[in-house]
């Protein structure tokens, strides 16, 4: 009797010491609640980190698409001295024809555009690179530091020599510094300061041409979008530029993407045209401020242009899955567009940059 006792004792004891299957299987579920309400939090965490790196992505790059933008207008109609402008052409100038005179007549529109063309209108832009329906802009204007005496000008850039009233568009040739007598192509210079006897300061000429790209990164490694392999396979509209530049020794244009993600581009024009009589004082007509906006100006119009309305459309690179876009975006004069009703998140961005040499030289001294 004593062993027995003894013997069950110990069993009693060895058997508090475990767990149940009914206390296991309960613990279990326990755990696994617990482990699914976590992977649940990270996964939610996760998708919602997602969503925000998209929206900050698509946000930021349509504020630095419209800071480009916005900069370069605001410098458009800059070349230095010259003040008065070319006032002569009867019809708009090629902006893609290189040579110095066409250069130079194209001086007379610090901006140009094509209204939502359905196939690219310049020579220098091919139907490839150009999305159907979004507007083309053309920004001209001097850079702000002229060339200093010691400077060696770049074979094939192009550069503006000017005066107050007269301005000569040079292609660069390098070789010895421009010193006091030159001009960018090596020549004498013939527009001299008020001493008659130093060169005309020299700038770098920017002619700049915005559009928006079917895609950011072509397939076969060139300038040219070619088609649903591009960007991996999942094409991607970016606003890109056409930069005036040299291009193996002489001028030609070079493809800059800027921005991936930007579509639908339009520009609302500001016209300056009231008063419609020529101010005694500045010379010019209007007084500096737009009196209306419209999306394709006359010819005469280009001429009054003081500001630019910008509109476009930036959007995320990555689908959003069960998003659809049902919203409705205003593109200003050309109207709204959309719904899309696909699943990526978009964002619209307006701004207005004005023409600040050209709308200063029209605003009237009080």
């Amino acid at each position: 009797m004593t062993v027995t006792r003894g013997y069950s004792s110990a069993k009693s004891a060895l058997g508090d010491l475990g767990f149940t299957l009914l206390e296991l299987m309960i613990a279990l579920a326990i755990g696994i609640v617990v482990l699914g309400g976590l992977v649940s939090f990270f996964m939610n965490a996760s998708r919602s980190h997602a969503e925000l790196k998209k929206t900050a992505e698509h946000t930021s790059n349509g504020s630095m698409g419209m800071s480009i933008m916005t900069e370069d207008i605001n410098h458009a109609g800059y070349f230095g001295e010259f003040y008065n402008l070319p006032f002569y052409a009867v019809a708009m100038t090629d902006p893609c024809l290189l040579t110095a005179a066409g250069i130079y007549d194209g001086l007379e529109f610090p901006i140009q555009g094509y209204d939502a063309p359905a196939v690219s209108p310049l020579t220098c832009l091919s139907d490839a690179n150009f999305v159907p329906g979004t507007d083309i802009l053309v920004v001209r204007h001097a850079e702000f530091l002229p060339l200093a005496p010691t400077d060696i000008p770049t074979t094939g850039e192009i550069y503006v020599q000017a005066i107050n009233m007269t301005a000569e568009v040079q292609i660069g040739v390098a070789g010895a510094a421009i010193g006091t007598t030159k001009k960018a192509n090596g020549a004498v210079a013939t527009l001299f300061k008020k001493d008659g006897v130093t060169a005309a300061d020299i700038r770098k000429l920017s002619v700049k041409i915005y559009f928006i790209a079917p895609c950011s990164v072509p397939a076969d490694g060139s300038e040219t979008c070619t088609g649903n392999l591009d960007d991996g396979g999942s094409p991607i509209p970016t606003l890109k530029r056409l930069d005036l530049t040299s291009v193996s020794g002489v001028p030609g244009w070079r493809i800059s993407p800027l921005v991936e993600g930007i579509r639908n581009l339009q520009f609302d024009y500001g016209i300056d045209n009231a008063p419609a009589v020529r101010n005694a004082i500045t010379q010019h007509f209007g007084d500096g401020s737009p009196d209306s906006y419209v999306t394709a100006p006359s010819f005469q119009n280009w001429h009054h242009v003081v500001s630019v309305r910008i509109n476009f459309i930036a959007t995320s690179s990555q689908l959003t899955t069960g998003y659809v876009d049902t919203k409705t975006y205003n593109m200003g004069a050309a109207g709204t567009v959309g719904p899309f009703n696909d699943a990526y998140k978009k964002h619209l961005f307006a701004g207005t940059a004005r023409l600040n040499d050209v709308s200063g030289r029209r605003e009237i001294p009080q």
